[in-house]
């Protein structure tokens, strides 16, 4: 079911604790000559239209919503040809859709991004950590807990390995992008749409070295694409898109059934405070902590003399 096809009987009639609304996000950027730029989106959404089906198979009891796509991208891999948003909006339209659904009852929650950036996936997880506590500003211990507890989960952070955050903290550090990973996985969802000529596209080599990928990244210069088109296949984007359905589908079931989606779905680049959705607002409370003591303090020797 796709959310803005809906009726709001049929949105009423959906079982409030058996229902999971799948958001797709992801950003618009350039993926080479030969892919469109809004990949990274419709793979989220293609991603949430399989999660659904998987969870009506698996599940048969339960009903998957796919909400409307959402262009929002913090993260890019290209910085020339990219459309992205600052943290806090991902977050709050995040957070406001959730709360607009739990006041209807509903408790169930996954996202899944096209794009696996630092900054992305640690909006994501915020997000879910605001929607957990509904309006409470405090963590309620479970005793004192009325009813269940919303959850949103950050589906993509789970496909984060261990040792990848650790190597690029501050940004997605990708082996290839519009290489044969992309092009397989545009065949797979535009079977008949993608123009041949990306079957003559030469391979691009990644720079090996770091410093030189950091310095062409913050100096707005990276484009394009690096990898080899010319050898993505259809079969190879589909294995590739229900590989990830069946990696990511236990840990969610998991997670209806009652686990912490927190030691499931947290991708580590949250320990990280420059990736934080709420970061500025810390530095400007900090700053404005800062200059009130600075004013008492003033004000005080002025009493004294």
């Amino acid at each position: 079911m796709e959310f803005t096809k809906l009726t709001s009987l049929q949105l009423e009639a959906l079982p409030r604790d058996r229902t999971v609304f799948f958001f797709p996000v992801g950003p618009l950027e350039d993926h080479g000559p030969h892919l469109p730029l809004g990949l990274d989106l419709e793979e989220a959404d293609r991603l949430c239209f399989l999660a659904v089906q998987h969870l009506e198979h698996e599940m048969p009891e339960w009903r998957g919503v796919v909400m409307p796509r959402a262009p929002l991208g913090i993260d890019s891999f290209t910085t020339r040809v990219a459309l992205t948003v600052r943290p806090h909006v991902l977050r709050d339209w995040l957070v406001d859709a959730c709360h607009s659904l739990t006041r209807l009852g509903f408790l169930h929650f996954a996202c899944f991004s096209g794009n696996l950036g630092p900054r992305q996936l640690t909006a994501i997880e915020d997000a879910g950590w605001i929607v957990s506590r509904g309006t409470q500003l405090i963590k309620v211990p479970g005793p004192f807990r009325f009813g269940p507890r919303p959850t949103l989960i950050s589906v993509s952070s789970s496909l984060v390995k261990g040792n990848d955050w650790f190597k690029s903290p501050l940004w997605l550090d990708a082996i290839e992008h519009g290489g044969e990973r992309d092009t397989s996985v545009a065949l797979a969802i535009f079977p008949n749409q993608l123009d041949a000529s990306y079957q003559t596209l030469p391979p691009i080599d990644r720079d090996s070295s770091f410093l030189s990928r950091a310095r062409s990244r913050w100096g707005n210069q990276p484009s394009s694409y690096w990898g080899n088109p010319s050898s993505g296949t259809a079969e190879a984007g589909g294995r590739y898109l229900l590989g990830t359905i069946d990696e990511v589908f236990p840990k969610m079931r998991a997670v209806w059934e009652g686990a912490n989606p927190k030691y499931l779905f947290k991708s580590w680049y949250s320990l990280v405070p420059f990736n934080k959705s709420f970061f500025k607002a810390w530095v400007l409370v900090i700053l404005l902590c800062v200059l009130a003591v600075f004013w008492f303090s003033m004000s005080f020797l002025k009493l004294e003399y």
